[in-house]
C-alpha cells in the first residue's frame, strides 16, 4: 500500500467545486425566499382591503410557496454544513500524508474564537487525557500530544471511539485477541482502505455532531429505564376520556358546554401537576440526550447504507440483535425526543398539556424504548467505538508512503513468538522526505545498538516499539515486511524525576527496569526497549547494573533492543553472552559539520561525536 495525495487533492477540489454550486443556490433560494413573503404579504392585505378574491387566493399561494422555499433552503443549507465538514475531514487526509501537524492542529480549532475553546481542542486533538506515565510504554513511544500517533492517526469525532483507538494504543499488546482475532481486524481495515469516500463522509457527520463527551445521559436511561408505571398510564387515559364529557356536551346539553370544559382543563392541569413527579425521570432523560440520539442516528444510517462486508465490521454495525437496525430503535427514540421538544417552553408546556397529557405520552413512549430497545444500546455504541477505532488503524495505510500487513507467528511457544524481523521499517511520524527505512531481525535474543549521539539510535527503537503496537492493533505497518509474534512491549527511555516525590532522575530509571524486570517473571513473550541504560550513575556501575539487568533478560522468550555508549559493557557482553547481536549507526566529520547516513549496520560502533559537537557551539 501506498499514499495516494493526488487522489486527496483531486477530492478537494472535487468538494470546493461543490461547495461553490450550494452556496450559488443557496443565495438563489434565499432570495426567492424574500420576494415570495412580500409579494404573499402584499398580495394578502390588498386582497383582502380590496375584497379580491383572486389576489387573497395568489397571497396563499406565494405564502405556501414561501413555506416550500424555507424547507427547501433548509435543506440545501444543510447540505453545504456538510460539505465544508467533509472538506475540512479531506484537508486532514491530506496533512497526514504530508506529516503537517501544524495543519492538523489548526483544523482541529477551525472556527473557534475563545481561548479555552481552542485550548479544549487542543487538547482533544493531541489525546493527552490518555496518557499514563505508569504505562508500559506510553512515556517513550509518543502516542499522545501535539506530535504523535493519536494526533496523526485519530479520525474519531465521538469520545467512546477516541476512546476505543487510545486503548487500542495502550493495551493492544497485552490484550486477549488472538491471531485470529487480529486477522479479522486486518481485514475490516483492509476494507476500509477501499472505502476512503465512506470513512470521510461518515467523519464528515460525525464532526458536525460534535460528541465530545459520552453520552452519558442516553447509556444510562438505555440501562436503567423502565416502561411507564401502571398509575401513570391510568391517570393519562383518564384526562383523555374526561374530554368525551365536554364533546357530549356540545352535541346534547350546550349549556353545560363551558362549565364541562373548565371542568376537563381543571383535570388535565391537576393531572399535569401530578405527572412532573411522576414523569419527571423521563423527562429529564429527554432533555439531555436530543442531539447525541441525532448523531448517532445519523452515523448508523450512514453505516448501514454503506452495507460492509468485512464480518467483524458487519458485527458492529448490527450488534447483537437481529429483529432491528440500530437506526430504526434510535429512530422509535427521536419520535419521543421530538414531542419532548414541543414542551421545551414552560407556558407552552402548559397549554399542551391542558388539552392533552404530552409529559405522559413522552414518558409512555421513552419508556417503551427503553424497554424493548435500550438493552441494545450499549452494544451498538461500542460497535460504532469499534469500527472508528479500525478507521484510525486503516489512516496508517493512508498516510504511510509504504505499508504492508504484517505476518504473525503462529505458535503457541512463548520462544517462537519472541521475534521481530521488519524489512525497511520507518518510524511513521517522520516525514517521507526525511525518514530512512532500516531492518532488524531479532529472535529470542537481545541487540545492542551503539553509535555517536543524534545518529539514529533511539529512534530506531522507538520505530521498532511503534511497529509492533501498529502489528497488534490489526494495521498495516509503514514497511516493506514485518513477521512478528504476540509479545507484550515494555520500555525504559524518556526518565523524568520528580522533586515533588524526591526521585531522582536515577531513582525514576531504577524503577522502570525493575518493573521490566518484573514483567519478566511471568513467563510471557516480551519485546523490550531500553534506551542509553544507567545514564545517571557512574561508569562502573553503569556497566555492572547493565550487565545484572541483560542476565535477568536473557531468556528464550524475550526478546529486546539496548542502546549505549558503555562500550566496556559492550566489550563485556561479547565476553560473556552469547544470545546478544550487535547493531550501529556511523556518521561522517567535515570541516563544516556532521553528516548523518541514519542507516544500521551489523556491528559495534567506538565513534563518539561529543567532543566534536562541544566544539562546533564553541566550548573548546
Amino acid at each position: 500500500m501506498k499514499s495516494d495525495l493526488a487522489y486527496f487533492e483531486k477530492r478537494a477540489e472535487e468538494i470546493s467545486g461543490e461547495i461553490r454550486d450550494t452556496s450559488r443556490k443557496s443565495l438563489i433560494l434565499s432570495i426567492l425566499r424574500f420576494i415570495s413573503f412580500i409579494i404573499s404579504i402584499f398580495s394578502l392585505v390588498f386582497g383582502m382591503i380590496a375584497s379580491q378574491g383572486v389576489m387573497t387566493l395568489a397571497g396563499g399561494a406565494f405564502l405556501f410557496a414561501f413555506f416550500l422555499l424555507c424547507y427547501i433552503h433548509d435543506g440545501v443549507r444543510d447540505r453545504q454544513e456538510y460539505l465544508e465538514s467533509l472538506y475540512l475531514v479531506n484537508q486532514r487526509y491530506i496533512a497526514r500524508i504530508k506529516g503537517d501537524f501544524q495543519t492538523l492542529r489548526e483544523i482541529a480549532s477551525y472556527g473557534l474564537k475563545r481561548r479555552e475553546e481552542i485550548e479544549d481542542a487542543v487538547e482533544w486533538f493531541c489525546g493527552n487525557e490518555f496518557f499514563n506515565p505508569d504505562h508500559d510504554y506510553c512515556m517513550d513511544l509518543d502516542l499522545f500530544g501535539k506530535k504523535s500517533l493519536f494526533s496523526l492517526y485519530n479520525v474519531s469525532e465521538t469520545q467512546f471511539g477516541r476512546k476505543a483507538f487510545a486503548d487500542e494504543l495502550l493495551y493492544s499488546p497485552v490484550s486477549d485477541l488472538t491471531v485470529g482475532d487480529i486477522k479479522l481486524r486486518e481485514e475490516a481495515v483492509a476494507e476500509l482502505l477501499t472505502r476512503v469516500e465512506f470513512m470521510e463522509s461518515y467523519q464528515a457527520i460525525a464532526a458536525l455532531g460534535k460528541m465530545t463527551k459520552s453520552p452519558k445521559a442516553l447509556l444510562s436511561f438505555a440501562d436503567n429505564g423502565k416502561p411507564l408505571g401502571k398509575l401513570s398510564i391510568a391517570l393519562a387515559l383518564f384526562s383523555v376520556c374526561f374530554w368525551i364529557i365536554p364533546v357530549v356536551c356540545i352535541i346534547f346539553f350546550r349549556e353545560f358546554t363551558g362549565a364541562s370544559i373548565a371542568a376537563a382543563l381543571i383535570i388535565d392541569f391537576l393531572v399535569w401537576i401530578i405527572g412532573l413527579k411522576l414523569n419527571s425521570e423521563y423527562l429529564k432523560a429527554a432533555g439531555e440526550m436530543p442531539r447525541q440520539v441525532s448523531t448517532i442516528w445519523k452515523l448508523f444510517v450512514e453505516l448501514e447504507k454503506a452495507d460492509l462486508k468485512a464480518p467483524l465490521l458487519v458485527s458492529y454495525v448490527k450488534g447483537n440483535v437481529r429483529r432491528y437496525t440500530a437506526s430504526e430503535s434510535l429512530h422509535n427514540l427521536s419520535i419521543a425526543l421530538f414531542f419532548a421538544q414541543l414542551r421545551s417552553q414552560p407556558i407552552f408546556a402548559l397549554l399542551l398539556n391542558l388539552i392533552f397529557p404530552l409529559d405522559y405520552l413522552v414518558s409512555y413512549l421513552m419508556g417503551r424504548w427503553a424497554d424493548i430497545y435500550g438493552p441494545s444500546l450499549r452494544v451498538q455504541i461500542d460497535g460504532i467505538a469499534g469500527i472508528e477505532s479500525l478507521m484510525c488503524a486503516a489512516q496508517v495505510g493512508i498516510a504511510a508512503d509504504q505499508s504492508e500487513f504484517p505476518v504473525f507467528v503462529e505458535s503457541d511457544e512463548g520462544a517462537d513468538n519472541a521475534y521481530f524481523k521488519g524489512e525497511n521499517i520507518v518510524h511513521p511520524l517522520l516525514s517521507h522526505e526525511t525518514a530512512v527505512a532500516n531492518s532488524v531481525e531479532i529472535d529470542s535474543d537481545i541487540a545492542i545498538i551503539t553509535g555517536s549521539n543524534m545518529s539514529g539510535k533511539t529512534t530506531h527503537i522507538r520505530t521498532v516499539g511503534v511497529c509492533a503496537i501498529l502489528a497488534y492493533m490489526g494495521a498495516p505497518v509503514p514497511c516493506t515486511s514485518l513477521t512478528i509474534g504476540r509479545m507484550r512491549i515494555m520500555s525504559s527511555m524518556r526518565i523524568v524525576d520528580s522533586l515533588e516525590e524526591n526521585i531522582s532522575t536515577f531513582k525514576a530509571e531504577l524503577t522502570r527496569i525493575s518493573k521490566i524486570i518484573d514483567g519478566a517473571e511471568d513467563g510471557k513473550p516480551m519485546l523490550f526497549l531500553i534506551d542509553e541504560i544507567f545514564r545517571g550513575t557512574n561508569s562502573d556501575d553503569r556497566t555492572e547494573g547493565a550487565l545484572t539487568v541483560l542476565h535477568n533478560l536473557s531468556r528464550d522468550y524475550i526478546c529486546g533492543m539496548m542502546t549505549t555508549h558503555d562500550y566496556a559493557m559492550v566489550d563485556n557482553t561479547v565476553k560473556n553472552f552469547s544470545n546478544v547481536r550487535y547493531y550501529h549507526f556511523s556518521e561522517k566529520y567535515t570541516d563544516t559539520g556532521i553528516t548523518f547516513d541514519y542507516i544500521l549496520a551489523p556491528g559495534i560502533s567506538r565513534e563518539s561525536n561529543a567532543k566534536y559537537l562541544m566544539k562546533l557551539v564553541g566550548i573548546k
